[in-house]
């Protein structure tokens, strides 16, 4: 059987790569954001520059 520190010791592995995870996601998640977002504005800035020329 193993012991109760293995078991921790798993166990903070598997949480700690849960967190990673999480944490990876998130920040994909806001960095297609922020492109999405920064795409948009220079589509509406050379829109608005053109009509003015």
């Amino acid at each position: 059987m193993l012991d109760t520190g293995v078991w921790l010791v798993f166990g903070v592995l598997f949480v700690g790569a849960a967190l990673l995870l999480k944490a990876t996601a998130a920040l994909v998640v806001v960095l297609l954001v922020l492109a999405l977002l920064l795409g948009l504005t220079l589509r509406v800035l050379r829109r608005r520059r053109g009509r003015r020329r």
